[in-house]
Parts: structure tokens; sequence; C-alpha cells
């Protein structure tokens, strides 16, 4: 069965294909076949003559559209919110198509104190232009509006719907699953509740609705059922409980929403979003407009293919400084956990001693033994991270994120540091608001700081910030302030 999100992208770019192609088509009639608009009308010119041009102009529409975000998930959203920002795509549509069409004189010519017959023809255009826009904001909203008639109907009969999890059998969960069953074009079916007294339930079954676990199945019961999503609704007013559910689901990819009453525990602690439809707060949600993650995505791989080609020489000169100051392989390579706990292997130019780790795993510590002379200078100035330049060509780490951890310190610190494992929800980044704010790790109290910087990122996430943190980068790798 296809998924309610998957249906509709398909139908919206289906009906925006629709809508954009009428509006094209309205706009030649009324150029070309009325004297509404434009006093002289040529009945000669054919829209055959057009028509591929009109597909160019509605691509580079919907193009537009997917930088805004029209085609992520907008069920549980607003619909006036929807057009809003449908509103603001064809604002900078229009100011596009006359950059395009006109440059920047066509406004002297306008507004020029001679009237000629040229200012009349762009008068006329620009009329023309303006009314294609209004054209493209009402049917394109009209059409999409259908489209979500029609997705709400396949969803009130159980197509395509999310599977969600309750955390917390008791009155408000009930609240919740009734109010989810009343709105069933919200796409949101409750498959199961999960809750701590599960083994004292006795026909395991609350609402109607099965009880499949304790908190402790959260993973391997989001796995088998499906799940999308999770609802904390569990009578527990205590900090600790929350973080403790979301502690065991930070590396899953699903929602996690929160009931208002029990937002009023974590506020000032999470950023969140109001779900539309149903009184529920989105716990960590990813706040950065699609536009710009696909911006970053480009500009991830344009700013590491130019510094691998920038940075060859430095880096075939460190190398053979390597090999000069001391015994054992150029590069370290070591498997660490990225984006949603996928692992990879990362790669960068050996700074310690080859029996550094002989004891195990361990945090670098100031003026530690076991860094090399040239592994000094090289940490100092961020050299030995250049290789690292190639996970990000490979699309396991990004240009700006968290730095990147091994497993054995993640599964230590997870179960000392409260919210640790939501660093797993970016993707590890070369440098990052942390690496330029704060040293190396070399405690818990580090890890701890660092974790406030992360999440800092998390809910402030822009192609700004990142821009910023780039140029904070370059400072710290000429200065060497900030590292050990």
């Amino acid at each position: 069965m296809i998924r309610a999100s998957t249906l509709e992208k398909i139908t919206l770019f289906a009906m925006d294909f629709i809508g954009l192609s009428l509006c094209f088509y309205l706009a030649y009639w009324l150029q070309f076949h009325t004297g509404w608009i434009v006093e002289k009308y040529d009945l000669s010119k054919s829209f055959a003559e057009y028509y591929h041009a009109g597909i160019v102009v509605n691509l580079g529409w919907m193009f537009l559209f997917a930088l805004v975000g029209l085609y992520r998930k907008w069920l549980l959203e607003s619909r006036t919110t929807q057009v809003l920002v449908l509103g603001q795509a064809v604002v900078y549509g229009m100011i596009l198509v006359f950059a395009a069409l006109f440059g920047m004189s066509f406004l002297e010519k306008i507004f020029s104190p001679e009237a000629t017959t040229q200012n009349y023809v762009y008068q006329d255009r620009i009329k023309l232009i303006l009314l294609y826009g209004v054209l493209v904001l009402v049917v394109v909203a009209g059409g999409r509006m259908l489209v979500y008639s029609f997705l709400r109907q396949l969803l009130r009969k159980g197509y395509g719907v999310d599977k969600v999890l309750v955390l917390g059998a008791n009155e408000m969960g009930r609240d919740v699953v009734a109010k989810l069953q009343k709105c069933p074009e919200l796409g949101q079916k409750v498959v199961g509740f999960v809750d701590e007294g599960f083994s004292t339930l006795q026909d395991k079954v609350f609402a109607n609705i099965p009880v499949l676990g304790k908190y402790a199945d959260l993973p391997k019961l989001i796995k088998e059922h499906g799940a999308r999503s999770i609802i904390i609704a569990h009578e527990s007013s205590s900090i600790k409980e929350v973080l403790r559910v979301l502690d065991r689901v930070a590396e899953i990819h699903l929602h996690i929403y929160i009931i208002p009453d029990l937002y009023g525990v974590v506020s000032g602690h999470f950023k969140g979003n109001i779900v539309h439809g149903v009184e529920l707060q989105e716990l960590f949600a990813y706040n950065m407009a699609p536009w710009q993650v696909r911006t970053k995505r480009i500009m991830d791989v344009f700013i590491a293919g130019a510094l691998l080609l920038l940075t060859a020489p430095i880096m075939l000169l460190t190398m053979i400084l390597i090999k000069i100051d001391s015994k054992g392989p150029i590069f370290y390579s070591q498997e660490r956990v990225g984006l949603y706990g996928r692992k990879f292997m990362v790669h960068k130019f050996r700074t310690m001693r080859i029996d550094a780790e002989a004891d195990g795993p361990q945090w670098a510590s100031k003026n530690d033994p076991r860094i090399t002379r040239i592994g000094r200078f090289l940490r100092k100035t961020r050299i030995d991270e250049l290789p690292q330049l190639w996970c990000v060509l490979q699309g396991d780490m990004s240009m700006v994120g968290p730095r990147p951890e091994r497993e054995h310190f993640i599964n230590t610190l997870r179960t000392q540091i409260p919210l640790y494992m939501f660093r797993l929800k970016m993707k590890p980044g070369l440098t990052g608001w942390a690496q330029v704010r704060h040293s190396y790790d070399s405690s818990i109290e580090d890890v701890q700081k660092k974790l406030q910087y992360d999440l800092y990122y998390f809910e402030n996430m822009s192609l700004l910030l990142d821009f910023q943190i780039l140029v904070r980068t370059i400072w710290v790798v000429l200065t060497g302030k900030g590292a050990q």
C-alpha cells in the first residue's frame, strides 16, 4: 500500500502541472485572442508555437515550489499556512519572470515621462504577467485544496495512514486516541499503547487498543509495527521520565509528539511545532527549510571538492612529514556513527603513535604524550581533518554538524548525559558550532558543554548559521584558537 505522504507528493506534482498548464494557456489566450489586456491581438498565433515554452515554465515553477517546501508533508499542517507559502513562492517567481523578460531597464521605460508606444507595450505586458501570477496563485491553491479533499477521503477509509504508538495507557492516552479517531483525515492511526505497567495489566488492552509492551521495548515495537510517530501521554510530570523515553528513540527516524499539559514540563528545554487539528506539540522538529537542506548539500559538495583541490599540496606535504616524524601509517581510519545511527568510516591524518590506544579507547588530554610532534601541529591547525572532506563528498558527513563519535563512547555517554543521542538526528560535520566554540573533548564535562552547542545548532539550523560557523572555522585554523 502506498503511504499517504507518497501519494500526497504524486498527486500534488500532477495537480500543480495541470494547474500551471491551465494558467499558461489562459495567459496565452488573453494576450493573443482577446482585447481585454492587450489592445492589439493576433488570432493567427497558435498555442502549438508556445507549448514547449509552457512546459519549461511549468517545470521552473515546480522547481521553485520544491525549494520553498511545497512538496513536503502538509497533512498535519494548516491549509492557510500552505497557501501563504504558495503566495511567497509566487512572489519570488514573478520577480524572476520580470527579471528574465525585461531586465532592470524596463522600469525606466515604464515610468518615463515621454508617452511612447513602447511604454504602453511594456505596461500591457506587465498587466498580463501580474494577472498570470494571480492565476497561478488561485488555480494552484484551488487544485491543492482538491488534492487534500481527495486524500482526506482516502485517509478516512484507512488508506495510506501513518501508524502511531501512544506512551501511557491512561486517561490522557485515551483522550489522544479519541481525538485521532475523530480526525482520520490527519492520517494518524494508533496501533498500540506502550506502558510501564504492561506486566500488571490483565487483558493487555486499553480503550480497545492493544497494550504492546514497556518503554524498554520501544525500539523493537517501532520496527515491528512500522510506527512513524510516538505520542508521549504518560502521567508522570518528571522531566527525567521524558528524557528516559527520548533517549530510547533518539536514533530512530520518527516524529515525537507530546500533550500540551505535559509540554509545560519540558518547555524551555526543547523546541517544538504545533500540530494542526489535534492538541499536540512536536519535539525536536526539523525546522530547516527544504530548499535550505538541498542548498546545504550542494554547498557541501562544492566546498569539499574545492578544498580537496586547493589543499592537495598541503596534504601531500603532510603525508611526507608524518612518514618522517614517526613509524606507522599516514592515515588513521576509524568507524564512526552518523545520521540516525548509520555507521561509516572516517579518515584523518594520523596524529598519535600507533600504540596510542593499546589500553582501549580514551579521550585525548592536554599535552597528551601519545600525540606526535607533527601531530600536535596538525591538530592545532585542524589539518588532520582534511581527509574527512572525502566523507563529505560521499554524503556520510556535512561541512557543518556535530562531531562524529565512536560507538564505544556513544554507548557510554548515552547513559550519563541526557539527550546525548539526539546528536544522531543531524548529519555529522567536518566543523560545527560545538567545534568552533570549544576544544577537543577530554572529559564528561567537555562533552556536556559541547552537547549544549550541538542542540543549539539543531534548533537554529540555517544556511546563515552554517556560513557563520565556516567563517569561525577559518579563524580557528589561522589562529589555533579552540583546538589542542
